[in-house]
Parts: structure tokens; sequence; C-alpha cells
């Protein structure tokens, strides 16, 4: 996906009303869940292939290339001259909170057929980026595409995006196969308006996920597992219920928190890589989005892998 981020944006337009808003800059950069994660780990310098769909036209190219240029594997993305290349207009409010206006284009033709199977599961970590974007393949083929992947070994995470909307059906048929979630309260509270952090986490589990840490923003994040298999938070003695520990949030400038989801993500991921334990693993993901959250855009604020961890290690 590519995304035009402007701003500070005080409000939308309003037709016959206040017919134009004025904004002091306008960037374009690749955006979307897969094109954030990929990126910061990228810029990180882990290795990291991206799987997706994108048109024949401009937007597409400048996608491709600035994902190559920041070192991710492009080779999985199918270029589509029936479709346009998916299209953000990223709103950046002046608390560098954002609103989106989105084109989906070739996320909705998006399909298992575009994917070469064997590379995809060709890998050490497979995460399935924004759950509601891709019709075909949400649901029960994403499932089959996880399930698949835990079979050969491969390590399965999910997160979500609230996309074409939150479809609670569509989550849940794919929990089962998840060794990590990594959701955002926000849009959980949208399928679960009735429960609490605590109540959201242990219901992911009792679906089947093995561990979930549930994004929460400001207030940091919430990690919950529970035996089956996991690696225990700090070496503690794990026992059949649920475990639960929170992980505060990197205070620091806020400017766009555009991708810090994603680029939690990707700090997550780069602590299993180097397999650290749960705990150092979404430190390292509130470090990674701290970075984020301190430039315009998805990946841009986004360093070294030496400089992620020296601000996840910070007492």
């Amino acid at each position: 996906m590519t995304d035009a981020l402007s701003g500070p944006l005080d409000a939308y337009p309003v037709p016959r009303v206040r017919v134009q808003s004025v904004t002091q800059s306008v960037r374009f950069m690749p955006g979307g869940g897969a094109g954030n994660t990929t990126g910061a780990l990228g810029k990180m310098g882990l290795p990291a292939a991206v799987f997706s769909k994108v048109g024949d036209d401009p937007n597409g190219a400048f996608l491709i290339r600035e994902l190559a240029q920041a070192g991710v594997d492009t080779s999985g993305i199918r270029v589509s001259a029936a479709d346009s290349t998916p299209f953000t207009f990223v709103g950046i409010h002046p608390d560098g909170d954002r609103t989106f206006i989105h084109t989906p284009g070739a996320n909705k033709t998006f399909c298992p057929a575009d994917l070469d199977l064997e590379r995809l599961f060709d890998a050490r970590f497979l995460l399935y980026q924004d759950l509601w974007v891709l019709p075909k393949l949400d649901g029960q083929p994403g499932a089959d595409l996880l399930a698949e992947a835990q079979r050969r070994g491969v390590v399965t995470l999910l997160d979500e995006c609230w996309g074409l909307g939150p479809n609670r059906d569509l989550y849940e048929t794919m929990l089962p196969h998840c060794d990590y979630v990594l959701p955002s309260l926000d849009d959980m509270r949208a399928i679960y308006p009735d429960k609490s952090p605590d109540a959201i986490a242990e219901h992911i589990l009792s679906l089947g996920a093995k561990t979930v840490v549930l994004k929460m923003g400001a207030e940091g994040c919430l990690v919950a597992w529970t035996k089956r298999g996991q690696t225990p938070i700090s070496n503690s003695e794990i026992g059949l219920s649920p475990h639960f520990v929170r992980i505060p949030a990197v205070a620091t400038k806020v400017v766009d928190t555009t991708g810090a989801g994603d680029c939690f993500d990707a700090g997550f991921l780069a602590g299993l890589w180097q397999d650290m334990d749960l705990e150092s693993c979404a430190k390292m993901g509130a470090a990674c989005a701290s970075f984020c959250i301190q430039a315009v855009g998805g990946t841009t604020g986004i360093p070294t892998l030496d400089k992620v961890r020296e601000r996840a290690e910070e007492k």
C-alpha cells in the first residue's frame, strides 16, 4: 500500500461549509501493515520478505522500489494489470493521531493463488498482517495458511487492521493457528465491547492462540500466555491458568502514530529472532514503536537493531 501522509490536519473539509483544509506538508511512503513491518525490519538490518499485490501503476512501482531500498525482499509482490495499487490518505492530527481515507485496490482481489506457497513457508516466522483488509484471504483461507505453516514448523503471528470493518467470526476462525496474536485494544473493543483488556486476552487464549500481546497505545501492552510450549517470561514458573504481565510504553515525543502498531510487531519479531523471552520481545516492540512515532510516516524514524535494543534495555 502507498500512503500519502499530510498534516497537521485540524479538520476535514465540509462541502459548502469549509471547502478546504490547509496542511503544512505531504509525504508519500510505503504503508499498510505489511509494508511498515517489513520496512522496519529491513531498516533494523533483519531479513524480511513481503507477499502482497499491487497494480501496474506508478504507486505500485514506487512501493516496490522503496521497500527494496529498505532491504526488503519484494519478489513475492504480484503486479496486477487489472487492479490499482492500494492507497491511503493519512490525515495527521495535531496530537499525532491519524485518520484514513482508503482505496483498497488490489487488496480486494489478493488471494491464495497470488502466493508462492513454498517460498512463503520457507521462513522461520510468518506474520499474517492486516486481517480485515484482504477479503479473499481473511478467515478460512488465512486459517489454512497459518495451519500449514505451523505444520511445517514455522512460527505464526497474526495482527489486524480496522480495514473493511472488524469481523469477530473471521478473527476467531484464525486464532487456533496462531503462536502469537498482536492486536490493537481499540480494534478489539469493536468486537468485544464488554470485555476488559485482561478478559479480551483470556478469551483469545481460550480460542487456541498460544500468546497474546495486546497493544494499548500510551498504556503500553498486555502480554498473556499459557503453558503451551511458550518461553516463560523472565524464566518464571508457568501454571495452567493464563499469566499476565504489563509492559509500559516508552515515553517519547509524539509526532505521528501512523504505523506504531506495525513497528511494534517488527520490534517483537526482532526479539523472537534473537531468541529473547516474551518480556524482552515486548520491550523490543515498545522501543521500536517509540522510534516510529517520533517522525512522520510508518518507518521514517526506525534506526538500527542495536539502537532499538539499547532503548528496550533502558531502565
